[in-house]
């Protein structure tokens, strides 16, 4: 049984070694270098343990967008500690969840990489990846008290920080909204909360 536990522990290191390194791939060489061999040498791993672990690229693709390397907000271990989350508090709650994905994106250059290489090749399963993670967290917390259709209200807020996000690195400023200082990043933080809170009242 110990042995076991062991093999299992040794396992989820290597597994979140070949994570991590997706992003480092990501991040020093761009999506297009994004393969099982340089990923291996990166992790320092053998590249079987990648179709043992992940099946494919695609596969290796799909976890790492599942993984807290891609946002803190989509790692199992950050939605495993969710829970229901009473009515009233529920628009804090999104907020907190919403501002901390925008603080992710903003951090993560492999993460905002991705998401372009994902729109211009139209790779379907990140996507799907995405939808499981933000179902998994609505139904841990529940949706906003008296409003129907709290998802479309996420999907709508999530499209704006993936698309300002990226963005910010390719220009200075979205309408007079600097995307290069902290100020311009708290005028859009601010007007999260306010959609959400007005929304959730």
């Amino acid at each position: 049984m110990k042995v076991e536990k062991v093999k299992k522990r040794d396992r989820e290191r290597t597994k979140g070694k070949i994570l991590k390194a997706v992003g480092e791939v990501i991040e020093q060489h761009g999506t297009e270098k994004v393969g099982v061999n340089l990923i291996a040498r990166t992790a320092g791993v053998n590249k079987v343990l990648i179709y043992r672990y992940f099946e494919s690229v695609d596969g290796l693709m799909e976890q790492y967008v599942k993984s807290g390397e891609y946002t803190s907000t989509a790692g199992d271990e950050f939605i495993d500690s969710l829970e229901y989350v009473e009515p009233k508090d529920r628009p804090a709650a999104l907020t907190s969840i919403m501002h901390t994905f925008l603080h992710d994106l903003r951090e993560r250059k492999a993460t905002r990489d991705l998401l372009r290489w994902e729109i211009g090749t139209g790779k379907s399963m990140l996507s799907d990846a995405r939808n499981t993670v933000a179902t998994r967290t609505l139904d841990k917390i529940g949706t906003l008290p008296n409003f129907e259709d709290t998802s479309a209200l996420i999907a709508f807020i999530s499209a704006g920080i993936y698309y300002t996000t990226i963005s910010a690195d390719y220009r200075d400023k979205m309408v007079d909204v600097d995307l290069h200082s902290n100020d311009g990043w708290k005028r859009i933080e601010n007007v999260i909360e306010r959609i959400i809170t007005d929304i959730g009242k």
